[in-house]
């Protein structure tokens, strides 16, 4: 797998406890047919081992605080579950991915009581984390070099079992250096395993680095990963998404991601996920989340969908408790939507790519542009549903929006706003 190609990749993000009335890997095997028909390449699932009963929050617990890397929430099913789960995504042509959770473990992990020299103490030699609301777990130290060795073993051993990919909790607060090596002994088993780093918003990072600790930035965490959250954004897309900013410093926002990374720099365009707000209880409007979920898909970078997003659902499970996802399997959906968003992500124009650009204009919606050797496309967001029209440029004539399939026309340079995303080609 190499950088252009993962240019046209989405991601699908299951929390197998809320998915289902029953809350099991076979619930999720039996949705994958309907997963798959949609065009995306990853099935990401969220922590599957049994939760920490010391300290846990809610009647459950967090999926991100561990008590065994190895074994599975035996609420879910079984090891064996798992395995038919992941071979019925690999055979509808899904990898598989899963969280990996090493920044810290349940309080009630085997380490705790085998190896104590595994975390971080305090003065009085209490175990601690550094992060006070996650009060659930301890955070490990990576000073200790069989620590290292003992994560890299858990990470080979499901890279073995079959699993395609790594979504890194808080990617950032992990060394670098241990991303590094745990990488390239994973590549060892699949060469095209691929690594995507939950990394911090700025604040988080500032906050963190000024009590002393080591924290990792998107420019240093791309020398292991190959994709990064968009939390460098992130507190200029949410009040833009709750229309308390205009988009102008968005725009700039991602114009500057162009220059700041790495040229083959990756980004998970997720307008939500687990740890924040449905995009629908955001918006309220469903115009503005079509279109905003088509420049999600076309914006450089990977799709992203957290289950029931396609459903238009408002609510924000809980991590903490059973929560199911009302809306799943409704007819009320956007499926067909999204789908038509992954192929056009797969017709062949962001892998041939020179250029791509977010343009800076006044109006309140936004206007994107690809460039190949042979044509610009264009995507077109009216994310405010505004009545105006818009200068892009281009000469006049009839154009062919590759989404539905409707023809618009320029004039005088012009072109009226649709209430719907446009994506479209010009020959050069």
């Amino acid at each position: 797998m190499n950088y252009k190609e993962n240019l046209t990749e989405s991601i699908y993000q299951v929390f197998t406890r809320n998915h289902s009335a029953e809350g099991t890997f076979s619930k999720v095997t039996k949705d994958i047919p309907r997963i798959a028909e949609m065009g995306f390449d990853y099935l990401y699932l969220l922590p599957f081992h049994p939760n920490s009963e010391k300290g846990r929050k809610g009647d459950l617990g967090s999926p991100y605080a561990i008590s065994d890397y190895y074994a599975v929430d035996p609420a879910y099913g079984d090891l064996t579950d798992l395995q038919e789960l992941v071979e019925s995504a690999h055979n509808h042509g899904l990898k598989v991915m899963i969280d990996i959770v090493i920044n810290h473990t349940g309080r009630d992990h085997r380490y705790t009581i085998e190896n104590p020299e595994y975390y971080y103490h305090n003065e009085k030699g209490d175990f601690i984390n550094r992060v006070e609301d996650w009060y659930d777990v301890y955070d490990l130290n990576y000073s200790n070099q069989a620590l290292r060795q003992e994560l890299i073993d858990m990470l080979t051993y499901w890279a073995k079992f079959g699993i395609d990919a790594y979504r890194c909790d808080v990617g950032s607060l992990v060394p670098v250096d241990f991303w590094v090596d745990a990488k390239a002994a994973v590549r060892e088993v699949n060469p095209d395993h691929f690594w995507l780093a939950e990394s911090c918003h700025g604040e988080f990072i500032f906050d963190l680095r000024s009590r002393g600790y080591e924290v990792a930035s998107d420019a240093e965490l791309y020398q292991a990963f190959d994709c990064l959250y968009n939390y460098d954004i992130h507190d200029t897309l949410l009040p833009t998404l709750r229309q308390e900013l205009g988009l102008m410093e968005l725009k700039k926002r991602y114009r500057y991601q162009e220059w700041s990374f790495p040229s083959n720099y990756l980004k998970l365009n997720c307008l939500e996920n687990h740890d924040q707000p449905r995009i629908q209880g955001v918006l309220r409007d469903r115009i503005a989340n079509r279109n905003w979920t088509a420049f999600s898909f076309f914006n450089k970078g990977l799709g992203f969908v957290y289950a029931g997003q396609e459903f238009f659902s408002t609510k924000q499970p809980s991590l903490f408790t059973k929560d199911l996802i009302e809306e799943m399997h409704q007819e009320d959906h956007q499926m067909d939507f999204i789908a038509s968003l992954i192929n056009m992500k797969k017709s062949g124009f962001i892998e041939r790519h020179t250029r791509y650009e977010m343009i800076l204009n006044e109006e309140e919606c936004l206007v994107s542009r690809y460039e190949t050797n042979e044509e610009y496309i264009y995507g077109i967001f009216n994310v405010k549903n505004i009545n105006t029209k818009i200068n892009i440029g281009l000469d006049d004539g009839l154009y062919n929006d590759v989404i539905i399939g409707e023809a618009f026309t320029v004039e005088k340079g012009y072109i009226d706003l649709a209430s719907e995303p446009v994506i479209f080609r010009v020959k050069k």
